[in-house]
């Protein structure tokens, strides 16, 4: 299996897609399984001659000559998900930042999802222009032409205060939702409302995935040298036992053993574990 991943190349489309790889599954390839863990990204994807089937917690993804394209969502997940692909693969998927999804849609983000893996046909040529764009060979080419898609279907997106919270939760993870709403003069259940609205998430959710997503690129910095004592405090947990809680709800092990196993592509946001 190849995975090639790219930054976008549009300054543009930079605000809100963080970046999208393609992997290559070769026919006389023996299966592929990997975990992958729960992110703080709209994960959107396309697979070509595919066809998907979905269980409590896994995704097996089979070539299929009769499914021209496999489309599908992910952005409400809070546990592991494996992901099996059989015979020939080509995928494309890309990852949207927080709210970046939403500049390109006509509803809000919940409206597309109502589970961890959802279908998912925003526009009406979606399809078949994702299909002719898989069907390209070179690599490159495709890559170009998924980001003139893309930014053909940006409609902007603007809110009076989601964008303001995620740099303040960003910045102290640690925050309270009740301080964060009071801050906008609001009710908790309306923050709440709006997270889940345009994030598919709430707040704490969100607070719990982004210190996990931290841990993993101060690990990854540290060629996962950090003691876990020492970590916990750098990433805003409580304490080591708040981040081994954390740890086996959003992995289901210990920070130990998932570090111990974890896999990543270089310089990415793409932490695997092979199973």
């Amino acid at each position: 299996m190849d995975v090639n991943q790219f930054t976008p190349r549009n300054q543009e489309l930079q605000k809100y897609i963080d970046s999208f790889y393609i992997l290559t599954h070769p026919e006389n390839e023996k299966e592929v399984s990997y975990l992958t863990f729960p992110t703080l990204f709209s994960v959107v994807a396309a697979v070509l001659n595919a066809k998907s089937s979905v269980s409590s917690e896994r995704i097996t993804t089979t070539y299929s000559s009769s499914v021209s394209l496999d489309t599908s969502l992910v952005c409400r997940f809070n546990k592991p998900i494996c992901f099996k692909y059989q015979g020939k693969i080509k995928e494309v998927c890309i990852y949207f930042k927080p709210l970046g999804l939403n500049a390109f849609l006509q509803k809000p983000l919940e409206s597309y999802s109502s589970s961890f893996f959802d279908k998912f046909i925003p526009f009406s040529d979606y399809e078949i222009t994702m299909q002719k764009i898989l069907e390209l060979d070179d690599i490159d080419s495709i890559s170009i032409k998924i980001e003139e898609y893309w930014i053909k279907k940006r409609i902007g997106f603007e809110h009076p205060f989601l964008f303001d919270s995620i740099h303040k939760i960003q910045e102290n993870p640690k925050i309270k939702t009740s301080e964060l709403a009071s801050s906008y003069n609001i009710s908790q259940k309306t923050l709440i409302t709006h997270f889940k609205r345009h994030l598919c998430k709430t707040p704490t959710e969100f607070k719990k995935i982004l210190r996990f997503r931290k841990a993993l690129t101060k690990m990854q910095s540290a060629n996962k040298k950090t003691r876990l004592t020492e970590l916990s405090y750098m990433i805003d947990f409580f304490d080591q036992s708040h981040m081994v809680g954390d740890f086996k709800s959003l992995t289901g092990i210990s920070p130990k053993a998932f570090f111990k196993k974890l896999k990543c592509i270089e310089n990415s946001n793409i932490h695997w574990i092979f199973t």
